[in-house]
């Protein structure tokens, strides 16, 4: 399915490109909780379907965006990519105005660049600079390995989970725990030992090199993060 990514606030009318995206839901008529997907700047993550299908087991609704394929692009590694940002509140308006979507309890879960947009969103400065309804907002922010140097001395405002690998030589994760230090709000930081860039995508086995990055999938660390992951959401998403 396509949907539109959130225009800029004071252009009544101005449409947002079109965006791809996967959405699944549990089976009733809910209304569920609901996550938004962001991917990394590799784009989609081999294992997406599993990932779909565990939230939607779950209980939630899953969107999973994808950034690139409406603009031709096939990844966003070596530039920054402000789309992301737009995209996310787009899918946030989408899913609110779907009838067994609960909106006001969606949550926000990004990968590397993807999770880059996530702690952004957690920030909660940018989400007044997008036209979406008054008062709708993400409840929860989760980031997986993400390039915490990128929002160093932001606050972030909203429930907000970052999962990181103590070996992680491309998002450190020295840079999160400082984020993490002294935040205001409900802040956790969970670092796996070992662990490196992209632990949960089983593309990696093995570990490999991928434009200079270092990426290895870690069993321990994937099984270990969806747990973590469940708790949070479980616990922020609730009625």
């Amino acid at each position: 399915m396509k949907f539109p990514a959130a225009a800029p606030r004071g252009q009544p009318g101005a449409p947002g490109a079109d965006i791809q995206g996967y959405l699944t839901k549990p089976k009733g008529a809910g209304p569920f909780p609901a996550v938004v997907l962001l991917h990394s700047c590799l784009g989609l993550p081999s294992n997406r379907r599993a990932i779909e299908t565990a939230l939607a087991g779950s209980g939630y609704v899953a969107l999973f965006i994808d950034d690139f394929a409406t603009r031709g692009l096939k990844e966003t590694c070596a530039v920054d990519f402000p789309a992301a940002l737009p995209d996310a509140y787009g899918a946030l308006a989408y899913l609110s105005r779907l009838p067994f979507v609960d909106a006001s309890r969606i949550a926000a879960v990004g990968s590397s660049q993807g999770a880059d947009t996530a702690l952004r969103i957690a920030s909660s400065r940018f989400a007044s600079a997008f036209a979406i309804p008054d008062g709708l907002k993400f409840r929860a922010a989760a980031a997986f390995y993400p390039p915490c140097s990128n929002v160093e001395g932001a606050r972030l405002k909203i429930p907000t989970l970052i999962l990181v690998g103590a070996a992680d030589g491309v998002t450190p994760a020295a840079d999160c725990e400082r984020l993490a230090q002294n935040q205001p709000g409900d802040v956790r930081l969970v670092v796996y030992p070992r662990a490196g860039h992209c632990f949960d995508d089983p593309a990696f086995g093995g570990g490999k090199n991928v434009m200079g990055m270092v990426l290895k999938y870690d069993p321990d660390a994937a099984k270990r993060s969806k747990q973590d992951l469940g708790g949070f959401l479980a616990q922020n998403l609730a009625r």
